[in-house]
């Protein structure tokens, strides 16, 4: 639908309503590598996920954080 685009975002999630919004520009040409920095790592438990949407540009993880799993 129309409404679930990224310039109707603010319509449901007021805070993407202005300078600090996603997604962002990253200008490629600019971008410089830092050695010093760890390879990013992404991981989750799927026992806390309680939906997992893919519209096939994003990926949304909804988790039960009823209690820390974090350790």
């Amino acid at each position: 639908p129309t409404s679930l685009r990224p310039e109707h975002w603010h319509k449901h999630y007021p805070i993407a309503k202005g300078d600090h919004q996603s997604p962002i520009e990253i200008n490629s040409k600019e971008v410089q590598h830092d050695p010093s920095l760890p390879p990013w790592f992404v991981g989750y438990d799927p026992g806390a996920a309680k939906t997992i949407l893919n519209n096939g540009r994003t990926c949304r993880v909804v988790f039960d954080d009823t209690f820390d799993r974090s350790g």
